[in-house]
C-alpha cells in the first residue's frame, strides 16, 4: 500500500533492482539492508520502520526468522511471469504517488546513539543529476555499484544511471579491496564512479592505474587529502574530479566542486550548490555569516528530507523552518558542519561542530589542526581526537600517513609553526595507513592510544638537578620516565600543568 516500508536485504543482482523498482511501483517504500551488517542492527532497524515485510536472498531469509516479520523470498516467490500475465497484474495494482510521497527510509548512526531513519521523498531524488554541470549523467554512463546498500551511495551509483538511460554494473560480493574495484572498472568500461576521501587514498596509494578509463570521478565523505588530488590528477591526465558534498539528509550531493588541473592549493572547496540545493552558512541567530567568517552550514530545497522516522523532538532540532525559502512548510536541515564562503564564491568544509573538543579550557576545532597538518609536504593523511592520557587528562593526538620520511616531533614542530599552543597535537602516531569503518570513512574508535612518553632513544638524567626535574615532570605529565633529552611539551605539557 501507499509508503508501506519494506526491508530489503539482498546482495547486488538484478533481482535487487528488481525488488526496489517492485515497491517503488506498489507505492511502496524501501528500506535497504546491507546483508553485511550483523543481525541486531538489521532487526533494530526493521522494527525501528515499522516495515512488515523483508525481501531477501533465499540464503539471508533465516537470519529474520525471529523478528517478527514477513520474509519473501526475493529470488522466486515473484519471479518472471508471462508478459500478459504481468500486464494485467501490475495495470491495476500501481498506487498513485506524489513526489511528496516517501521513496525511501536510509539509516545513519550520526556521531553518537543509536541509528536513526532518514524519511527520503521521491521531490529528493533527481536534482542532484539533472541539470547541473559538474558531472554529466546521461545514456551514455557506466557506473559502479559497489557502496554499501544502506547507503546514501546507492541512490548515486544505481539510480542516476538507470533514470538517465545509463548502465549500472553491480559489483558482486562485498567487495572493498582496490584490486577488484580496478578490476571492474577494467572489465566493465566503467567511466562514473564514487569514492569516499579515505578509500580513494588508499586506490591512489596502493593500485597504479586503477583509475585508467574513469571519466569522472566524484570524492567526499570527508575533507579530501590535497597529496592524494594533485597525485590522481597528474597520474590521470583525462580524469575530471569533483569534491562532493552532501548529508543522507539532503540526498547525495549539496555542493560541487570540480577540481581544476594544475591545482595547487593547501584546502580543496566543496563548491557550489548543485541542481535545485540551496546552501547557506549562519550563525546562531541564523544570519548570514560574511565571506570568510565560518559558520554552521544550512542545506534546503526539495533534497531535504521529511525528517526522522519516529523522532519528532530530533527533527525538530534537526530540520528547523527556513526563513529563505518562501514555500509554506519549508525546512533547512542544519548539518552540524562548519564551512565558510570563499572570496570566489565557492565553499570550505571546516569540520564538524560536533567534533569540537575542549583541551585546557580551549575549545578545538580539531578539521582546523588537521588541514594544518595536511599542509605538511611529506603528510598524505591526517585526523586529529582527543583522548585521556594516564592521568586522565585530555589532550590532542594526531595520526598521520606520511609520503616520505617524517618524523613525529617534525610534524608537531611543524603544526607549531602556524597554530597557537594550545592546538598542537600532545601526541603524533606515524602509520602506514589510516583504518576505514563499513563505509570507508576513518573509524576513530579504531585508533590506537599513543605512548605518551618520548619515541627517542632513552637518555637517564645525568646531574642530581636533571634527577629532581625529570621526577616532578614525570609526576605532573602523568608518565614513568622522563629522559634528558626529552621535551615537557612533547610529553603533553601545556601552560598549565608547567605552572605546577
Amino acid at each position: 500500500g501507499t509508503e508501506t516500508r519494506v526491508g530489503i536485504c539482498m546482495e547486488r543482482s538484478p533481482a535487487l533492482v528488481a525488488a526496489l523498482l517492485a515497491v517503488l511501483r506498489a507505492g511502496g517504500a524501501y528500506v535497504p539492508l546491507d546483508p553485511e551488517y550483523p543481525d541486531e542492527p538489521l532487526a533494530f532497524m526493521l522494527a525501528d520502520a515499522g516495515a512488515r515485510v523483508v525481501v531477501a536472498d533465499a540464503g539471508l531469509a533465516e537470519r529474520f526468522a525471529g523478528v517478527g516479520v514477513e520474509v519473501v523470498d526475493g529470488g522466486t516467490e515473484y519471479g518472471v511471469r508471462a508478459e500478459d500475465e504481468v500486464s494485467s497484474r501490475t495495470s491495476s495494482s500501481v498506487l498513485r504517488t506524489s513526489v511528496d510521497s516517501l521513496a525511501y527510509v536510509i539509516y545513519t548512526s550520526g556521531s553518537t546513539g543509536e541509528p536513526k531513519g532518514t524519511e527520503v521523498p521521491h521531490r529528493a531524488v533527481p536534482g542532484f543529476f539533472r541539470g547541473v554541470d559538474y558531472a554529466r549523467f546521461d545514456g551514455e554512463q557506466v557506473v559502479l555499484q559497489h557502496s554499501s546498500t544502506s547507503w546514501d551511495a546507492l541512490t548515486l551509483e544505481l539510480w542516476s544511471a538507470l533514470l538517465t538511460g545509463g548502465t549500472c554494473v553491480l559489483q558482486p560480493g562485498r567487495g572493498g579491496e582496490p584490486e577488484e574495484l580496478a578490476r571492474q572498472v577494467r572489465e566493465h568500461g566503467v567511466d562514473t564512479l564514487w569514492l569516499t576521501s579515505a578509500y580513494f587514498n588508499l586506490v591512489v596509494d596502493t593500485v597504479p592505474g586503477a583509475l585508467d578509463g574513469v571519466r569522472q570521478l566524484l570524492v567526499g565523505g570527508e575533507a579530501l587529502s590535497p597529496a592524494h588530488v594533485r597525485r590522481a590528477l597528474e597520474a590521470y591526465p583525462g580524469l575530471r574530479l569533483v569534491n562532493g558534498y552532501g548529508p543522507s539528509e539532503c540526498t547525495v550531493f549539496s555542493a560541487c566542486h570540480v577540481v581544476p588541473r594544475g591545482w595547487r592549493g593547501d584546502t580543496v572547496p566543496i563548491g557550489r550548490p548543485v541542481g535545485d540545493r540551496r546552501v547557506h552558512v549562519l550563525d546562531a541567530g541564523l544570519e548570514p555569516t560574511p565571506i570568510g567568517v565560518p559558520g554552521e552550514l544550512y542545506v534546503g530545497g526539495p533534497a531535504v528530507a521529511r525528517g526522522y522516522l519516529g523522532r519528532p523532538e530530533l527533527t525538530a532540532r534537526s530540520f528547523v523552518p527556513d526563513p529563505f525559502g518562501g514555500a509554506p512548510g519549508a525546512r533547512l536541515y542544519r548539518s552540524g558542519d562548519r564551512a565558510r564562503w570563499r572570496a570566489d564564491g565557492t565553499l570550505e568544509f571546516l569540520g564538524r561542530v560536533d567534533r569540537q573538543v575542549k583541551v585546557r579550557g580551549f575549545r578545538v576545532e580539531t578539521g582546523e589542526v588537521e588541514a594544518a597538518l595536511l599542509r605538511h609536504p611529506a603528510v598524505l593523511e591526517a585526523v586529529v581526537a582527543a583522548r585521556d592520557d594516564a592521568a586522565g587528562v585530555k589532550r590532542l593526538v594526531a595520526y598521520v600517513v606520511p609520503d616520505g620520511e617524517v618524523s613525529a616531533e617534525g610534524v608537531r614542530a611543524f603544526a607549531a609553526e602556524s597554530l597557537s599552543d594550545y592546538m598542537v597535537p600532545s601526541a603524533v602516531v606515524v602509520r602506514n595507513a589510516l583504518p576505514l569503518n563499513r563505509t570507508g570513512k576513518v573509524d576513530l574508535a579504531a585508533l590506537p592510544a599513543p605512548a605518551w612518553e618520548a619515541q627517542d632513544a632513552f637518555v637517564a638524567p645525568r646531574t642530581p638537578d636533571e634527577e629532581i626535574l625529570a621526577g616532578i615532570w614525570a609526576e605532573v605529565l602523568g608518565i614513568e620516565r622522563v629522559g634528558a633529552h626529552d621535551d615537557f611539551f612533547s610529553l603533553g605539557g601545556h601552560s598549565l600543568t608547567a605552572t605546577q
